[in-house]
């Protein structure tokens, strides 16, 4: 079984760089982002991220507006702001699982686990999550300037792709899966099922995230498998 991921709530205080060494300034700005990183958590919670503003996340944190726009450009990057340690140690603990893993655990348990990972974080705190995930799928669709918070979490993006890359290529290097298509191809079928499955998932009430996973690894099985198309069917 994979190892549960905590929940935001756990991981958030896991998460402040320590600041022993750090001079007053840094101090300072540190703790400001600490206050509206909390503040913006708790409102989001309180009013639901729609109907939550800027203005009473900077005031829950006790900053001048302006202040808070130099550490997020928008109510987004706030959204951003929350997950986006999370999210780092996501990675990191997957990159040195992957370093760990042994070749011959089958394809589809590597999948269900990595994608599972993500799911088990989002399922800690659904009023965050679903607004973060379709935050990304709105942003795809305009031509905003990205905040820090918001480029970051897109720079990530590349990290994941790589980290599911190197899965594939390996299983196709030990001739478990077929070298037809590319390592390139592969990697972006199982994050398409991903996305879109996760943000279905997340449209329920009370998302689980066994279930979700469940659904996840059928899918993608079914993507391992094909559906046996009869010849002329599947041409490309």
């Amino acid at each position: 079984m994979p190892a549960s991921t905590p929940s935001p709530q756990t991981a958030t205080a896991k998460t402040e760089a320590p600041v022993a060494k750090l001079g007053l300034r840094a101090r300072g700005k540190l703790e400001k982002r600490r206050r509206i990183k909390q503040a913006a958590r708790e409102v989001f919670l309180e009013k639901g991220y729609d109907a939550a503003t800027t203005r009473e996340i900077a005031e829950r944190a006790e900053v001048a507006i302006g202040t808070l726009f130099v550490y997020a450009k928008d109510k987004r990057d706030l959204l951003m702001m929350i997950i986006n340690d999370d999210l780092d140690r996501v990675n990191a603990e997957l990159s040195e699982e992957l370093g760990q893993i042994q070749d011959d655990a089958p394809l589809i348990d590597q999948l269900t686990n990595f994608f599972g990972r993500r799911y088990r974080y989002w399922a800690g705190e659904p009023r965050l999550a679903r607004p973060a995930v379709q935050a990304t799928f709105d942003f795809l669709s305009t031509s905003t300037s990205q905040g820090p918070e918001t480029a970051r979490f897109y720079a990530r993006r590349s990290q994941i792709v790589e980290l599911l890359l190197s899965i594939i290529v390996s299983k196709q290097k030990a001739g478990k899966i077929g070298a037809k298509n590319s390592a390139d191809d592969i990697a972006a079928l199982f994050m398409t099922i991903y996305l879109t499955e996760v943000r279905r998932w997340l449209n329920d009430d009370s998302p689980q995230a066994d279930l979700g996973i469940a659904r996840l690894r059928k899918l993608m099985a079914l993507a391992l498998c094909g559906v046996a198309p009869a010849p002329g069917e599947a041409d490309i």
